[in-house]
């Protein structure tokens, strides 16, 4: 069963992760904490990305500015149970002199239950949070024990060490990296003198409100985009000014993908070393030469094992599209529109918001009182016109809230509620009581409770002489931006009233979570720099195996028909289905996507066509819905 418990954010936590700038998509949603200040500034939805703070007896062997880049995987001991790397790689993928800048990605691995000789050892399963720009050192350090938990063989990996003649079962390392230009990654990108300009950036434009929230908000909005946009705009002219690589245009998808292929290059590098260095002399001859043939570097022709959740689909679709040879397992969960991603529309992703939305309703009715704070005993209509009266009536009357030992004095406005309301949408199993619970109080014009919840574990946003920060992420405020425009048609010189017409779209489309998204584009519209390696599309390719798509009934950000357009373009792939609500099938518990995506691993064998998987319990506490 699929539950994620470390990375699953608790419910002050939400608020307490700097969410980024653009709506992350990801939202792992699992994934990296980030603290509130930033949350509504950035405009973004939670994704899956918080950093995380571990205490200092989790803290690494060695640190990563201690970690020597090589153009080899050379691994340090980190974190108790895993290690990292830094690999060295060309900045700009496009030169051929073998000259130009350098960066070092930060690649972090949970090892596999057995060694690599063993037979049944099955290669690296690369991972990826979302984002753009979620760390995947986090993402491995919060959720890769269970992730190597469902792609594992459910035998014990103790029950004897595999020959080469036979493997019943295989055990995965899980790998990931943080992309160019982000958190542990080097050069980091930024467009602020330090932090603390940033945070003050942010700060201010937190307090401001989201797009919707009012007129001058959004006009705000509009005017603080402009300047990060110019700002950036500006580092990257100082940069070719001097002669210099400037991380910025080498950001988006494409590099991010000539990095995978180096990864799994440099693995299948070093697994052949590895294999050398544990072959004793005892080994018989016959098994010393399997096991070397089987373990041999196939240069140039490694192939990819990978899930990607979010973004992350995004991410392996492309590399899919760009080296379909080198597919060996792709799953790809929680899915983008890939050709309007690379639009840079954005018009694809809400149309099940409302739906998802309504779902809350639906579970806290059928759950009652006793489990659902809002639930009155009366109707689903009157429920959801309570809500959206109190909802609008904020907008203009926020809820003063007085200070207590922990925290200052507050008020609750809209922006609050609206963030907190898409907050749950992505992960209804762990927020939904807690949203019902917040409503209800703020319905009798108490909003001491939702004070606390949003400066709950807010001191642990500070590193202090017991913890370490382990993921940077300060930057992704501007980092995703760079990403995101890169990738997308530049919008660079839209008005403001074309872009308000937009948002209305948006709105249209979504009055849950309309006024966040339109927040993603704004980080464009006068970013000028554009990317070395375009990607021009179409995103499609007959792949050397199929992919495994798969989508939530209701994903509030990647609705299900995305999944299904994109399995279309690639051959032989099956799209299943997890009859739930959330963003990505890991937000809903369900033994039966587990086995589904294990058989995929472990054989390659498909769902059939059609399969919709139950979850096996839904928000509220309720049991598993009935089947038809």
């Amino acid at each position: 069963m699929r539950i994620f418990k470390n990375s699953r954010p608790t419910m002050g936590q939400v608020f307490t992760r700097k969410l980024t700038y653009l709506v992350t998509l990801f939202m792992v949603i699992s994934l990296a904490i980030y603290g509130y200040s930033e949350q509504f500034a950035r405009g973004a939805v939670p994704e899956i990305d918080y950093p995380v703070l571990i205490p200092r007896s989790e803290s690494p062997s060695v640190s990563w500015e201690q970690i020597v880049p090589s153009s080899h995987l050379v691994y340090h001991p980190c974190f108790e149970d895993y290690q990292c790397a830094r690999l060295e790689l060309p900045m700009d993928w496009k030169r051929t002199d073998g000259k130009g800048s350098k960066i070092a990605l930060a690649v972090i691995r949970l090892p596999a239950k057995v060694p690599v000789t063993d037979a049944r050892y099955g290669g690296p399963v690369i991972i990826n949070p979302g984002g753009p720009g979620g760390s995947g050192v986090s993402y491995v350090l919060t959720d890769g024990k269970q992730i190597q938990g469902i792609v594992d063989s459910e035998g014990s990996a103790n029950m004897g060490v595999g020959k080469h003649t036979a493997a019943p079962g295989k055990y995965f390392d899980i790998m990931s990296f943080d992309t160019r230009g982000t958190n542990n990654t080097t050069p980091p990108f930024s467009c602020f003198q330090d932090s603390a300009t940033r945070k003050e950036f942010l700060s201010q434009q937190d307090a401001e409100g989201m797009p919707g929230s009012s007129d001058l908000a959004f006009d705000n909005f509009w005017a603080r985009s402009a300047s990060v946009g110019i700002t950036c705009s500006q580092a990257a002219e100082e940069s070719n000014l001097k002669g210099e690589e400037w991380i910025g245009h080498h950001m988006n998808t494409p590099p991010s993908v000539a990095d995978m292929v180096a990864l799994i290059e440099r693995h299948g590098e070093w697994r052949e070393k590895e294999t050398k260095a544990l072959l004793q002399p005892t080994h018989q001859k016959s098994d010393v030469n399997a096991i070397r043939l089987r373990n041999r570097w196939k240069r140039g022709k490694e192939k990819l094992l990978y899930w990607g959740i979010s973004y992350g689909s995004l991410l392996g679709m492309t590399f899919a599209t760009m080296h379909p040879g080198r597919v060996q397992r792709v799953v790809l969960d929680g899915v983008l529109d890939a050709s309007d991603y690379y639009a840079g529309g954005w018009l694809t992703s809400i149309q099940d918001a409302d739906q998802a939305f309504e779902s809350f309703f639906e579970y806290c009715h059928e759950a009652g009182p006793a489990q659902c704070a809002l639930a009155h005993g009366d109707s689903l209509v009157d429920m959801k016109l309570r809500v959206d009266e109190l909802v609008e009536k904020l907008k203009t009357n926020p809820v003063p809230v007085p200070g207590s030992a922990t925290r200052p004095p507050d008020i609750i406005t809209y922006t609050d509620v609206k963030t907190t309301i898409t907050s749950a949408l992505y992960q209804p199993m762990e927020l939904f009581e807690t949203l019902a619970q917040l409503l209800a109080d703020l319905s009798r014009n108490n909003g001491s409770s939702f004070a606390d919840f949003k400066y709950q574990g807010a001191a642990a946003t500070c590193q202090g002489p017991d913890q370490l920060a382990i993921v940077a992420g300060d930057n992704m405020f501007e980092a995703q931006g760079s990403i995101i425009c890169t990738d997308g048609r530049s919008i660079d010189g839209i008005s403001k009233d074309k872009y308000r017409q937009y948002w209305k779209t948006l709105y249209e489309q979504s009055k849950t979570i309309g006024d966040e998204w339109s927040q993603i584009r704004l980080a464009c519209i006068k970013w000028k720099p554009r990317p070395t390696w375009e990607f021009n599309g179409p995103v499609a390719g007959h792949t050397s195996y199929p992919l495994l798509f798969i989508g939530n009934t209701y994903d509030p950000v990647t609705p299900l028909r995305n999944a299904v357009k994109m399995a279309r373009s690639f051959p032989r792939s099956v799209v299943l289905q997890q009859n739930s609500v959330g963003h990505c099938s890991y937000t809903g518990p369900s033994s039966c996507t587990d086995q589904s995506i294990r058989r995929y691993f472990q054989s390659g064998v498909l769902p059939r066509r059609g399969t919709i998987c139950e979850v096996d319990k839904r928000p509220f506490g309720l049991p598993p819905a009935v089947k038809n």
